[in-house]
């Protein structure tokens, strides 16, 4: 095995050091900038699975709903 670079990839620590949190802001704003419906494409409800694969399935559309609502939201709004 080749080993490229010496980065180091910080641990989970209990407490978050003054960096790690404003890079989690950044991300979280820049989520909600590029968000224009706050929703996840999960309706309310308890969910029961057979498999890990329908889990995923079911994700995974969710995933695609939310998509289509911010490209449909983003349309509209150029319109």
């Amino acid at each position: 095995m080749r080993v490229v670079g010496n980065s180091h990839i910080a641990l989970p620590s209990l407490m978050p050091s003054a960096a790690a949190l404003q890079q989690a802001a950044v991300h979280q704003a820049t989520a909600l900038a590029l968000m224009r419906v706050a929703s996840s494409g999960v309706r309310k409800g308890v969910y029961r699975f057979a498999t890990h694969e329908a889990a995923n399935r079911a994700s995974e559309e969710a995933l695609i709903v939310a998509m289509s609502l911010n490209l449909n939201h983003m349309a509209d709004s150029q319109i």
